[in-house]
């Protein structure tokens, strides 16, 4: 049995009648060196718990179970369950969980020591993923992530400039962001379009930001809706913020950032000094942003 053959993942997958889906993003890292400079540059120990992100049948898990203490393999496709089991019956220290990720309550696994996360994401749910890490940076020690090539030079560009978005400024406030190597399509089963790229994020103690973090995520969202208007015209027109046009300049003012400056020219600092005057000014004119859905 080895699943780094395509030949043998085909044959399995076809003995279980399961067709892959595409909506969910499901392609299987098939060489055994890639998979083992992933886990390696995953920095694990076997003191560490890792949480991986769509273990699929196993391929990437069974190099996890041989560094980490602990590993919990989760995967969406209930119809994998029983291979990606199977697959992993040799590793005491695995545990296979059938949800969503996105769903998967990751302060109800985490130790007394921060987590680790290791995924080859599916490229349709990244965003989504890499915000969920964000919100609970406070328990993650790293993440290090399998995402479109595309994505990681949008993870490691510079925030104020072309390359940049919301998700820049959403990861590098809270952790510091590594690009370590590509990975080329064709070493997946069924080849995905687009080429890949390893990314390690490592979680700061505490975010390069000073303002509230979700007053500075939601400056940062409204700022990047509109990326191509002004930044006064972008927090004056969220929903996110629903703060009156002269607060908002008075802010602006305090952060001695030009009104008519687009946001997506904003650096990481510029952002916090935006949301942290914002902050100020709301608490002496007792704005209230609207809540969280």
């Amino acid at each position: 049995m080895s699943l780094t053959r395509p030949s043998y993942i085909r044959d399995i997958l076809a003995q279980h009648k399961i067709r892959l889906k595409k909506s969910l993003g499901q392609h299987f890292l098939v060489d055994e060196n890639i998979l083992k400079k992933i886990a390696e540059a995953a920095q694990l120990s076997p003191e560490d718990t890792v949480v991986e992100i769509g273990a699929g049948v196993g391929t990437l898990t069974q190099e996890l179970a041989q560094r980490a203490g602990r590993v919990i393999a989760v995967e969406i496709d209930s119809r994998l369950i029983p291979l990606l089991t199977e697959h992993l019956r040799p590793y005491a220290n695995v545990v296979v969980v059938q949800q969503d990720f996105l769903q998967f309550d990751l302060h109800a696994v985490a130790p007394r020591q921060k987590l680790a996360i290791v995924g080859n994401l599916p490229y349709n749910v990244t965003a989504p993923i890499l915000e969920k890490l964000v919100e609970a940076h406070k328990i993650l020690k790293s993440a290090t992530l399998l995402v479109q090539l595309e994505v990681a030079e949008k993870l490691c560009a510079t925030p104020g400039t072309r390359d940049a978005s919301a998700i820049t400024i959403f990861v590098q406030g809270f952790a510091a962001v590594h690009k370590l190597f590509s990975v080329s399509r064709n070493v997946f089963f069924p080849k995905p379009e687009v080429d890949s790229a390893l990314v390690r994020l490592e979680f700061y103690e505490h975010p390069k930001f000073r303002a509230p973090e979700e007053l500075f995520l939601r400056v940062v969202r409204a700022a990047f809706n509109l990326r191509r208007k002004t930044i006064k015209h972008a927090l004056t027109r969220s929903p996110l913020l629903a703060l009156p046009h002269e607060l908002v300049l008075e802010a602006l003012q305090h952060a001695q950032i030009d009104p008519q400056r687009r946001g997506e020219t904003l650096s990481l600092e510029e952002f916090d000094k935006v949301a942290q005057a914002l902050a100020r000014l709301r608490e002496l004119r007792n704005c209230a942003i609207p809540r969280s859905r």
